[in-house]
């Protein structure tokens, strides 16, 4: 098994992505997920050109494994103009990002979504009345087309889709209406507040084909993404979350939060000792 890292690490850096892809690849890392969300506002001709060509300028060309797409919009809602407003994110983010890295992408390149927001913003049973539709609509988007395997991810228990049976559920419309090559983004962290990580991992193995790691240090509010493997403060079986994803995923990813005190070239390389760890529990 390999590693990914999210350059969702980087979405306060006022750096454009080929700013810091050499810092990620002299980390060791080879792959990344790119975080769409976060540059989907900066999406032009010239940036996008400019983000190709960093992949495959430096000494290390990056791999892009996964692509997190926008989540500005719900497709979870009940709302028609939201819904649509969200497949027009994605379709940019396909026409504008994705098309013009498919020479740096890994295939099926795996898209993970957002299946749902804060219950405050929109109630859980509207949610889970909505996503459905939404799932349909991602479907006439990018449905039969093999360059992808769209995944959707467990949200923390705030939000719709934090339980192992909606996010199973989901699962099952995402292979029924998008592709057969669908599943879940398993979230370690997002798991990790109401649950133990490794046994919400045990209910959903099956439909997982990505997943995010990360820890949130026993937190009990907010999203913590931080390095895994802290033996003092961490109650996540990290041992036992690799041998449950060792032989069913060829790459990891970690998603992860930089406190500010610390630079991003450090923190790269804290993060590369963790992947090489994790990476030596899958045998």
């Amino acid at each position: 098994m390999k590693t990914s890292i999210s350059t969702s690490l980087f979405w306060k850096s006022a750096s454009p992505p080929g700013g810091y892809f050499d810092e990620i690849a002299g980390a060791g890392f080879d792959f990344i997920e790119l975080d769409a969300h976060n540059i989907f506002g900066r999406l032009s001709v010239n940036f996008t050109a400019s983000l190709a060509a960093s992949l495959q300028d430096g000494p290390r060309p990056l791999k892009v494994s996964s692509v997190h797409m926008p989540y500005t919009f719900p497709i979870s809602s009940p709302s028609k103009s939201a819904r649509a407003s969200a497949i027009k994110s994605f379709s940019k983010t396909i026409e504008m990002l994705i098309d013009k890295i498919e020479y740096s992408s890994l295939r099926p390149l795996k898209l993970v979504f957002h299946p749902g927001v804060h219950c405050d913003k929109i109630p859980y049973d509207a949610q889970k009345k909505a996503i459905e539709a939404g799932i349909k609509e991602i479907g006439a988007l990018i449905g039969g087309d093999c360059r992808f395997a769209p995944a959707f991810e467990n949200m923390l228990s705030s939000h719709f889709a934090s339980s192992p049976a909606d996010i199973l559920e989901i699962a099952a419309m995402t292979k029924a209406y998008i592709s057969p090559a669908g599943g879940i983004c398993f979230d370690s962290c997002h798991a990790a507040y109401d649950n133990l990580s490794h046994e919400f991992l045990e209910k959903i193995i099956n439909k997982v084909i990505t997943v995010h790691l990360s820890d949130n240090y026993n937190q009990p509010h907010g999203e913590f993404h931080a390095i895994p493997m802290s033996v003092i403060h961490s109650k996540i079986n990290w041992r036992r979350i690799i041998e449950l994803l060792a032989g069913r995923l060829e790459i990891m990813t970690l998603e992860l939060s930089k406190p500010p005190v610390i630079s991003y070239n450090a923190y790269l390389k804290m993060a590369k000792t963790a992947a090489d760890e994790l990476e030596s529990f899958a045998g």
